[in-house]
């Protein structure tokens, strides 16, 4: 949360006085939105008074603008909230964007998520998975039909616990994408690597040199074309999997394969790596407000999963079984190494690097945009030499920590299992203000 200004709502007594704020927060994809609604004190207060049910009905969401100085010279708030409200997304238009932004690194483990589990419990959790994430984002509609003005799960919290279960939201938050993009930018490294297999360099130099290619990169401040980089981030995903499917029916099944309806040997460390990973590969959660706060009619938004869920849940059955039956229990972590080098494998790696890249900078530009919303609320839509200076420092801090989690765990199965561990244990805390609002 950045720039605060409250009033008393108008026409109402001093007793039942509606304290109404105006806050900055970063929509999807780095956009900056006005939010004037209810303080959460201001309801709290009201849920005592009332003792029954409360719905908010003071909220509206808009663009925001940088302004710079006002006649008399002063620093105005960088606010401006005469500007037509942002929401115009049909539900079929987030339910592509869902697509191409969870369906990512996440997917390249499920080979030898199977080769852990066996076929029976990888198919069930995959499935099984994708139905809690259906019915969380049904309970995070049905809070926001009660708090119309929250745009996070931050705001959530606000709502429901206070401002302290905010802060610790917001925590959370921040671990969880500094982590993922530590994820996304060992991915990057690797695949950089095996597209260029016959350079000779070790793992850190390839991870360095994706730090300078991200880095010109995330000085970008606006993400304009984001429907175009949605499509041709998941048509590069679909290409690089396809390859490497194609490759294995290619090369055919080793006699000596085996599979396991249950893997044998399978202990409880295993069984909670591999179901941490899945849980991985559906965690878009993070996202759900921000989307729907694009939304005509946010109602709609469950409806999104018509479109996910058939591309999402049969694109992982397929890596995950495919590359179980023909590779068994060798089956590589890192779905592109269950091909030899040649130039399918070149390709897929090639275009891996894109994908891995544009997801970076969509999530990166997002969290840069958090930050600097943080520390410098007047300052966020400054395109003026300050303002750039203060990005670049928004965007560098992001990078370097994103760099220094690469090389703590830089094995890329391991560091997508840890976050699936964090995803989890996050849910169940995020759902905990929920479930008293949703029935």
């Amino acid at each position: 949360m950045s720039f605060h200004s409250m009033k008393v709502a108008e026409g109402l007594s001093t007793e039942s006085s509606i304290v109404v704020e105006t806050i900055q927060r970063s929509g999807m994809f780095g956009k900056l939105l006005t939010v004037e609604r209810e303080t959460s004190a201001s309801i709290a207060f009201s849920l005592r008074s009332n003792g029954v049910s409360y719905r908010s009905n003071v909220s509206r969401i808009s663009a925001a603008t940088y302004r710079g100085k006002g006649k008399d010279g002063k620093e105005d708030s960088g606010l401006d909230i005469g500007i037509a409200p942002p929401q115009h997304a049909k539900w079929q238009s987030i339910g592509a964007i869902m697509v191409s932004e969870v369906v990512g690194a996440g997917v390249l483990t499920l080979s030898r998520k199977y080769a852990q589990l066996g076929w029976i419990p990888a198919t069930i959790f995959i499935v099984v998975i994708f139905l809690i994430t259906v019915y969380t984002s049904n309970m995070m509609v049905e809070v926001k039909k009660v708090f119309p003005a929250i745009i996070s799960m931050a705001d959530a919290a606000d709502y429901t616990f206070g401002r302290v279960a905010s802060s610790f939201v917001q925590v959370l938050m921040a671990i969880f994408l500094c982590t993922t993009l530590g994820d996304y930018m060992l991915l990057i490294g690797k695949s950089l690597a095996s597209t260029l297999y016959s350079v000779h360099l070790c793992f850190p130099v390839w991870v360095t040199i994706s730090l300078l290619v991200i880095f010109p990169v995330m000085q970008l401040r606006t993400l304009n074309s984001t429907t175009a980089l949605c499509v041709m981030n998941m048509v590069s995903i679909c290409a690089a999997v396809a390859l490497v499917i194609a490759g294995l029916v290619i090369d055919g099944r080793d006699p000596g394969v085996e599979t396991f309806l249950i893997a044998e040997n399978l202990d409880f460390l295993t069984f909670m790596q591999a179901l941490s990973a899945i849980f991985f590969t559906f965690g878009g959660q993070f996202m759900f407000y921000e989307l729907m706060a694009e939304m005509t009619d946010f109602t709609e938004f469950p409806w999104t999963f018509s479109i996910a869920g058939p591309f999402q849940v049969p694109i992982y059955l397929i890596v995950g079984t495919v590359g179980y039956y023909y590779k068994g229990e060798a089956a590589s972590g890192y779905f592109l190494d269950n091909l030899d080098f040649g130039w399918m494998y070149r390709a897929a790696s090639a275009l891996l690097f894109f994908h891995m890249t544009v997801g970076f900078l969509i999530l990166g530009n997002v969290f840069s945009r958090i930050v600097h919303i943080k520390l410098s609320p007047y300052r966020v839509n400054d395109l003026g030499l300050r303002g750039k200076l203060e990005w670049l420092g928004c965007t560098s801090a992001v990078i370097v920590v994103s760099y220094l989690i690469s090389n703590i765990v830089p094995f890329f199965d391991q560091l997508t299992s840890l976050i699936g561990k964090f995803i989890r244990r996050k849910k169940n805390e995020d759902e905990g203000p929920l479930l008293p609002l949703s029935g």
